[in-house]
């Protein structure tokens, strides 16, 4: 199998390792801002098209959603919610990365053997499911705030019950408790965990290849080969777990009131949106997201190598 770098003679002292883990730390927190400022508008439009009813939707489709909300909230519509991932973001890359580095540092035996390509995709599946752990919160509240404004199309004299997603976190802090935080966990697993071991995976594979075809260790690769490999990586993790995605907008963007809810569980959430609309229900939004996945992941990855 391909490698990414031959192993040091030993295993590193106590200070190369402590360096080790400040640069995961940095990368994943220079690669949280990064994929936000570039991915979140895609990502709006994605939630906002998933999360819209079948029956009377307020958008056609992505462009359409685009359209309508430059029309009614302007560029910032755009960033709608964005406080939470900004901030959170940095904070759930944080973890990912270190968790990614040191599952690779823990594979390889503190680099004193050489990781195959099966090490790479074992990495990533336990970096993201580790990671989910922070994400999750962060993606609901930022989902629940973006739903706002497709409720106060559909329902006349809507008042939006959160003016910011620190006022959606207190409401549900005070009526579930931190276990409401992890809305929509489940699906959330569904996606990350084999996402999570395909979108690095590749990456680190796709950038052996890269490597070896040229005859030059991973550290020399261009900007627009790092970038690339990201790209892959990414594209692929959408193509692939999109569909759990979607059941996981529908439970985030459910009403945090347990008695009010669309949704009881995922296999109810899978079985109504089946309902709503066969297989194509669990592919709406797929177009931004596609549109997303390869800049975003791709800057947000050639971060990671540029830094570590």
């Amino acid at each position: 199998m391909a490698s990414q770098k031959k192993p040091d003679t030993a295993p590193a002292n106590g200070q190369n390792y402590a360096y080790k883990v400040g640069k995961d730390i940095f990368a994943g927190t220079m690669a949280g801002i990064n994929v936000t400022l570039v991915g979140h508008p895609f990502d709006t439009i994605k939630v906002r098209v998933q999360a819209q009813p079948a029956q009377n939707p307020v958008y056609t489709g992505p462009m359409d959603c685009l359209r309508k909300t430059l029309q009614w909230e302007g560029p910032r519509g755009l960033y709608a919610g964005v406080a939470s991932p900004l901030v959170g973001q940095v904070f759930f890359r944080t973890v990912c990365f270190l968790s990614f580095g040191e599952a690779k540092r823990q594979l390889s035996r503190q680099d004193t053997r050489t990781l195959t390509d099966r090490d790479f995709f074992v990495a990533g599946a336990i970096a993201w499911g580790i990671a989910t752990f922070a994400e999750c919160p962060i993606d609901f509240l930022k989902s629940q705030i973006q739903v706002q404004i497709i409720r106060a199309k559909m329902v006349p004299d809507y008042v939006p019950p959160y003016t910011n997603i620190f006022a959606c976190a207190r409401a549900v802090l005070k009526l579930n408790g931190i276990r409401g935080m992890y809305q929509g966990l489940v699906p959330h697993f569904a996606r990350n965990i084999p996402g999570g071991s395909i979108h690095l995976g590749m990456y680190e594979v796709v950038r052996s290849r890269l490597a070896a075809r040229r005859n030059v260790p991973v550290s020399q690769l261009t900007t627009w080969e790092n970038m690339a490999a990201g790209g892959v990586g990414g594209f692929f993790y959408w193509f692939l777990f999109f569909p759990a995605d979607v059941v996981k907008s529908a439970m985030q963007t459910d009403n945090i009131d347990k008695s009010k809810r669309k949704y009881s569980g995922t296999v109810d959430a899978c079985r109504q949106l089946y309902q709503e609309g066969g297989w194509k229900r669990f592919y709406k939004g797929f177009s931004p997201c596609l549109l997303r996945a390869v800049p975003a992941n791709g800057i947000m990855l050639w971060t990671v190598a540029f830094i570590t």
